[in-house]
């Protein structure tokens, strides 16, 4: 019998103390993407007689990508759903066509169909038990044309150098994903995006794929540099908030193992040339849906 694990227990939330770590994140994200908020191509969002335009923003966490977002585009109404209230320091300074909703977005999103521009979602993927059920409603609530873009990470870390496979850091992304599927969780669900998409309905899948270094070990690249030493410090803040629940629900691990564990993989983060392989996967709507 699968263990019974908690709802959405593959993530911590930003509530407890993870705030600064999901700025951090969209700080790393920006950078691989040029500084963008998105790879995707929004002709909504051109010149200064752009139309209006609907977005939705799952999984929002502390709120800053839709806020930026809003902040970019004028014309654009952005709605940020997540199990949490948004940071109180970024829902106050977000602009007035930005609002977020508690909403768990694996139950019904009651909104209409055919009515989004844009669907954005960001290392959510992997939390969701039935990640296909997220795409389907994705295509059901934009409109004819609409996009979605999601920038995920999936599990386990890699590293090209073999010495490097059998590091603690290695060895416990291995475990834990162990764990997250025991629980129920996909974690290797952005490799099959494409595949995904296309089965829900979206044409014109474009994958986009980087690398998150762990650690500030590439050389010659100092954006990627920069992102190393990003991701490395979220990974020292959030290791155990993403492990606890897995591990002891899906391993059956008592917390001082996960604790021993994790202060143990701590102290690895940084040693190799390790990286998460980030995925960004967007993809339209068909204009003639069944067409």
């Amino acid at each position: 019998m699968a263990p019974q694990c908690p709802h959405n227990s593959s993530l911590p939330s930003h509530q407890d103390g993870d705030a600064a770590r999901l700025n951090l994140q969209h700080e790393a994200f920006r950078l691989i993407l040029d500084d963008k908020l998105l790879k995707a191509h929004l002709q909504e969002a051109d010149g200064d007689g752009a139309k209006h335009f609907d977005v939705l923003d799952i999984g929002s966490g502390t709120g800053i990508w839709a806020a930026e977002f809003a902040a970019k585009h004028a014309n654009a109404q952005v709605l940020g759903i997540d199990l949490f209230e948004p940071s109180p320091t970024i829902s106050a300074s977000a602009p007035a066509n930005c609002q977020f909703r508690v909403h768990d977005a694996e139950k019904d999103w009651d909104l209409p169909t055919d009515t989004l521009d844009l669907i954005h979602g960001r290392m959510v993927l992997f939390s969701f038990r039935d990640p296909y059920k997220i795409l389907r409603k994705c295509f059901q609530s934009l409109k004819p044309g609409g996009v979605v873009e999601f920038q995920e990470m999936w599990h386990p870390y890699q590293a090209d150098d073999n010495a490097d496979q059998q590091t603690v850091t290695m060895r416990f992304s291995r475990k834990r994903l162990e764990a997250a599927t025991k629980c129920g969780y996909d974690r290797e669900f952005a490799g099959k995006l494409p595949a995904a998409l296309a089965e829900a309905g979206f044409e014109d899948v474009q994958i986009f794929d980087y690398k998150f270094p762990i650690g500030p070990w590439v050389e010659g690249d100092e954006r990627m540099r920069q992102v190393g030493e990003k991701y490395l410090q979220c990974l020292t803040w959030g290791m155990l908030g993403f492990s606890r629940t897995l591990f002891m629900q899906g391993l059956g691990w008592t917390e001082q193992q996960v604790l021993d564990a994790v202060n143990e993989v701590v102290n690895d983060l940084g040693k190799g040339k390790v990286y998460a392989p980030i995925r960004v996967a967007v993809a339209r709507k068909p204009i003639a849906v069944g067409g």
